[in-house]
């Protein structure tokens, strides 16, 4: 018996489940009736019509109906949104209401000594059962016969035939009724009990009747048509009994009392099995079993509870990908996948001694012994005993042959236990070790003497460890050699599965995705408990209580499908057209299979694949806004403006995906000046003057256009805009003395007297000059000459951040903008895309592709930086983040800050990089512009990403001095980077990688004929990526071989053929070549030169010096990459190249 739910409440008087879905009505003595899903655990609708408290209350089994009865005398049947009809004729509070099965009907028994049968269509009585001499405490329909059981606390029970009534209910179905008094007929008085009774209910396939009653007792009468009388007494509650019920999924009857208990005794033999005791000392009051499956619900003074008798769970196992083994209680069912047909295999309670009771040793998991294949062996682990809970699970062993049939069943007790071998079990014992048992020869090993609470099979004999010490850890375990490989912390593991290269784990609440070294890939949390798994061709379908789902290996979920039941998932098979057939069994043991549609997670592969022909296609049968929402959230705003038709919405996306292009076109068809607006900071912010000059054109905005036409130094634009908009700041010489003599004739012979030309002047005109000349002169104003000057092509100020991971083509109509003097030229620029360099060789056989994870995280652009630094202005910025000074310009203070955090001394190769800025031109003519006044060019992590695809490129075709080049250049342009908080993690990643691979390079870089063996060996231990990892060992292996060092060839090797097995990128003779090293060098055993190493380096990379490769203890190191050196070493960092070594606080992120 489990717990399932439980919710503080007013005391409950009534309980009610719905026939297929996940609800409970609860009636509450405040007067409300609540409907709660105890799936999801939440309350979903509260009705509170009812004056005075609430009684009764039941679900019609049939339609969406309920009834109650209350002390306001009425009883209601109500849909699910509010109440139908009330129906009169009670004199006092109404204690219990039921409806028929078939016929509108609805049996109410009230304090007025009466029950009374409605028609809840017409709103009449048809029937009144009189004879009860006090309270109607329950009244019941039989399910199948012309039945009604009646129960009071008169002491007596009553069982009635309403045959009569159904008849004349036939004949006047339509017409108005009139009561003769006979419509019901009195079959037989139970009045054995010494007490009040307070509750009678039907056997539901059975001729038995149950009461409960204030004698303490309960009683089970059996009835025919012409009398019932007294069959057994069920004694044990020390209070009165509310409510007892026959449970019609388990062999069982439940009772609950004011002793505070519920009890479940065994139908069969009337004996107790089961014993809850109510924590809070709560008087029970009422009882309510679920038709379909094992729940039942109680209701007491402060809660409602509901318990399953069984686990929801049902163990079950795919064998040989056509076969179910299923359980259900002691039951070992095998179901065939095609066909569906079942058959019985080993019914477990016979073989145990004593025979267990219905809550005793039923069966809640399965495993299959994968490591025989000659005989078919399955382990049971059975559900720990009612009455002893803290005792060892039972642990039955079956041996299944061929031609032989069952070969016998071995028992034993454990905590837990797997296979790990043909004949070889691990499991826990009483002191939570974990031991080897040999089941054909019963010899025990203790293996490993930790605490630990689950074990999990894995691969090659391994075993997966749920330790349960202070910080709850999974570890992979080696029974062979008894030591740990891999641990993560991870707590409450219940399913695990090994598929491909991934672990999956699945806790109540979660589903994680590891590597099969234990790192972490995905981790998903949902709100309700997930209740099983499948892996599909690369992503993964699980459950929960009232879903299926998806999970991709990008971190994506999804809802396929909502459930009624509970589905344990079996098995998936890929059909045609984006179907998956899914096999499945529900939580009451019934074989579940259906055809879900399962493009929508396709269509999110081929996005991560980018498969362009997949995405059209989904595309052009699927328009709808969840598919735009979903493509806007994952940055591909060009591929959602396939699907957009709304002009705002197209340019939003166009504006989001930097296809200013359309953004334009859409502004130009909605013509608002504020989209104009927008467009222009973008255009800005990406440096497209020419969309930014039809901008301003477009709003009228001619000081901006004179300002960006001095600029660009488009001098013909310049002085057409004069005969618009005359501004003398911006005229030509030219220009303003023809302005001026127009209309200024006096002032033009003034300029031209001051600037040599002489004229006739007036008295006026002298007194002006000889004013003008006791200021000291006049001079001529000379226009600025642009900064820099570009005539057709946009500014390249802003490496534009990648959002789309997939660039389609939208149109191939090219928008030409409008121009208020002449035609502009094409505003976008066409994408160019990179050419694949095809993978190069170590002079090895066959090399694997290097692989790069890459972060899910996309690069931000901060706004607020780039464009105050587009246009030249210098933002005051405040803390010790380097990089934010050097986007606004201000290289004085980031070089400051950076030789304080890392004693950055060579700073000239940093400036270099800052000043790397092929596409502008800075004019020898203007001595008075600064260089702190010129815009940045700000690194994104997505070029930091390239950089090191490439050097992994370089890495793999042995180019050695260009991989070297490759992560300086990576080192220098992570302190140029523009990062958020969340980058951080993946910054150090980066520095950490390059640092690893310059360590690798100073090894080939040191390597001499007299110790190439040494350096080889040295490299072959640093962390690179797995195929570099690989090419290194295999070279380290050729050369111990070759100057006979085998002793150091054999570790090699070992660790060479671990690094294969996981690796499904290698051909198999890359693995069959090392295993034959190993075993030729097994045969000699020495080693002919001493070298520097250690096999232990091979697992745990030492502490190498990058200046000597010698292995160090005491040591200093770079405080930006953390590479070590000797303690007298005074020089720059030959790893980053940058900064001293020595002591310094290290880079500031944040």
């Amino acid at each position: 018996m489990f717990i399932k739910f439980e919710r503080h409440s007013d005391r409950v008087k009534s309980v009610s489940f719905h026939p297929h879905r996940p609800w409970v009505l609860s009636a509450l003595h405040s007067g409300i009736i609540e409907m709660i899903d105890y799936r999801i655990k939440k309350r979903i609708a509260i009705y509170d019509d009812h004056k005075g408290a609430v009684r009764s209350v039941q679900f019609h089994p049939q339609l969406n109906l309920f009834c109650s009865g209350g002390d306001d005398f009425t009883v209601r049947v109500w849909n699910f949104k509010q109440c139908q009809f009330i129906l009169k004729g009670h004199l006092d509070y109404v204690r219990c209401v039921t409806f028929h099965t078939i016929n509108p009907w609805v049996l109410s028994g009230s304090d007025d000594q009466t029950a009374r049968v409605w028609n809840y269509q017409s709103r009449q009585t048809i029937a009144i059962l009189t004879g009860h001499t006090h309270y109607i405490m329950a009244c019941h329909f039989h399910p199948t016969q012309d039945l009604i059981v009646t129960c009071s606390l008169d002491q007596t029970a009553r069982l009635w035939n309403y045959g009569v009534l159904k008849q004349r209910y036939a004949q006047k179905k339509n017409q108005e009724y009139v009561l003769s008094g006979a419509e019901v007929q009195l079959i037989s008085i139970m009045d054995a009990h010494k007490d009040q009774l307070n509750w009678c209910s039907f056997h539901k396939t059975e001729p038995f009747i149950i009461t409960s009653a204030d004698d303490k007792n309960i009683k089970l009468w059996k009835y025919n048509d012409n009398k019932a009388w007294e069959f057994d007494t069920l004694s044990g509650h020390t209070n009165n009994v509310c409510c007892s019920e026959f449970h019609p999924k388990g062999e069982v009857i439940i009772s609950d009392s004011e002793d505070h208990t519920i009890r479940i005794w065994d139908f069969a033999t009337r004996k107790q099995i089961g014993l809850y005791e109510n924590k809070h000392f709560d008087r029970y009051w009422i009882v309510s079993c679920h038709q379909n499956n094992y729940y039942f619900a109680c209701g007491s003074d402060t809660m409602l509870q509901v318990f399953t008798l069984q686990k929801d769970r049902i163990p079950l196992l795919l064998v040989n990908e056509r076969y179910i083994c299923m359980a259900e209680q002691k039951t070992l069912k095998v179901i065939e996948l095609v066909s569906g047909q079942q058959q019985i295999i080993r019914d477990i309670a016979t073989v145990i001694t004593p025979t267990p009771t219905f809550l005793e040793d039923n069966i809640e998991f399965i495993e299959y012994n994968t490591y025989d294949t000659q005989k078919t062996q399955l382990m049971i682990r059975c559900i720990r005993s009612f009455k002893e809970p803290t005792k060892p699970k039972r642990h039955l062993l079956m041996v299944f042959q061929l031609q032989k049939g069952d070969s016998g069943v071995k028992q034993f007790f454990s905590n837990c236990a797997c296979f790990i071998g043909k004949n070889k079990i691990a499991r826990i014992n009483l002191d939570h070790q974990i031991e080897s048992y040999n089941y054909e020869t019963d010899s025990i090993q203790i293996i490993d003497d930790k605490p630990s609470s689950k074990i999990f099979p894995a691969p090659g004999g391994k075993i997966l460890i749920q330790r349960n010490s202070i910080i709850q850890q999974l570890e992979l375990f080696d029974p062979l050699t008894k030591s740990g490989l891999y641990s993560v912390d991870y707590s409450n593991a219940k399913y695990v599965q090994y598929v491909d290269s991934y672990l999956i784990v699945q806790s109540k609440l979660s589903l994680t995705v590891f590597t099969k070294q234990l790192q972490k890939l995905i981790d998903v949390q949902e709100q309700i408990n997930i209740k099983s798994f499948i892996w599909i061709n690369n992503f993964i379908i699980y459950t929960t209580k009232s879903q299926i789902k998806y999970l991709l290996l990008n971190g994506d979920t999804g809802v396929l499908k909502s459930t009624e039941n509970i589905l344990y998932l079996v098995k998936g098979e890929e059909q045609q057209q984006n179907k998956l057939k899914l096999s499945a069994i529900d939580n009451t043991s019934k074989y579940y299979s259906e055809i879900l549609d399962i493009s929508e997670p396709l269509f999110k592969i081929a996005i991560m694949n980018k498969d362009l022909n997949s995405i059209h296609k989904f595309i052009e049968q699927n328009q709808n806004e969840a598919i735009l929402s979903y493509l806007y959230q994952k940055k591909l705003a060009s591929v959602a403006l396939k699907l957009v038709k709304d002009k705002h919405a197209k340019f939003s996306l166009s504006l989001d995906s930097g296809n200013l292009e359309f953004a334009y076109k859409a502004a130009v068809e909605i013509k608002d000046s504020q989209l104009f607006e927008q467009l222009r900071t973008e255009a800005l912010r990406q440096g497209n003057h020419l969309l930014v000059d039809v901008c301003d054109q477009q709003l009228s905005q001619f000081d901006r256009l004179s300002f960006l036409y001095l600029c660009t130094g488009n001098i013909e634009k310049q002085e057409k805009l004069q005969n618009i908009q005359p501004n003398f700041i911006y005229q030509s010489q030219l220009q303003r003395k023809i302005a001026i003599k127009n209309s200024l004739p006096k002032l033009s012979q003034i300029m031209d007297h001051l600037n040599g030309i002489p004229q006739k002047l007036d008295d006026n005109q002298k007194e002006t000059i000889e004013w003008i000349n006791s200021l000291g002169g006049s001079q001529s104003l000379i226009p600025p000459v642009p900064i820099m000057k570009y005539k057709s092509d946009p500014w390249p100020l802003i490496q534009m951040n990648e959002q789309d991971i997939i660039n389609l083509e939208v149109t191939d109509e090219a928008i030409v903008a409008s121009d208020i003097f002449s035609q502009q030229k094409q505003v976008i620029q066409e994408p160019q895309v990179d050419e694949q360099v095809n993978d190069g060789q170590w002079g090895l056989d066959e090399e694997p592709e290097e692989v790069i994870v890459e972060s899910k995280t996309t690069d931000p652009i901060n706004k607020s930086i780039d464009e105050q630094a587009l246009r030249g202005q210098v933002v005051h910025q405040n803390g010790e983040v380097a990089f934010k000074y050097f986007a606004v310009g201000d290289y004085e203070t980031g070089i400051n800050l950076l030789k304080k955090q890392i004693n950055l001394t060579n700073y000239q190769q940093l400036f270099k990089s800052l000043a790397d800025l092929p596409n502008f031109q800075i004019l020898a003519s203007t001595p008075y512009l600064n260089n702190t006044t010129l815009p940045v060019k700000i690194n994104r992590l997505n070029e930091v990403k390239s950089l090191i695809k490439q050097g992994y490129k370089f890495t793999t075709d042995a180019k050695f001095n260009e991989v070297s080049n490759c992560f300086q250049q990576v080192l220098k342009k992570l302190l140029l980077t523009d990062f958020e908080e969340n980058q951080i993690d993946e910054i150090k990643r980066y520095i950490n990688i390059s640092k690893n691979y310059l360590l690798a390079m100073r090894c080939d870089f040191l390597k001499k004929d007299s110790n190439a063996l040494e350096m080889a060996c040295k490299m072959a231990t640093i962390d690179l990526q797995p195929g570099h990892r690989i090419l290194t060992l295999r070279q380290a292996l050729s050369i111990s071989y070759k100057q006979k060092n085998f002793i150091t060839c054999q570790q090699i090797a070992k660790k060479l053929i671990e690094l294969l097995k996981n690796d499904n990128t290698s051909k198999p003779e890359v693995l069959q070549n090392a295993q034959k090293y190993e075993k030729a060098s097994q045969q000699q055993n020495s080693n002919a030169i001493q070298i520097e190493f250690k096999e232990q380096w091979l697992n745990e990379q030492p502490i190498y010096s990058a200046n000597s490769l010698k292995s160090i203890s005491s040591y200093k190191s770079c405080p930006y990459d953390g590479s070590v050196y000797e303690t007298d070493y005074q020089e720059i960092c030959l790893i980053c190249g940058l900064c001293r070594v020595g002591k310094a606080p290290g880079l500031k992120y944040q």
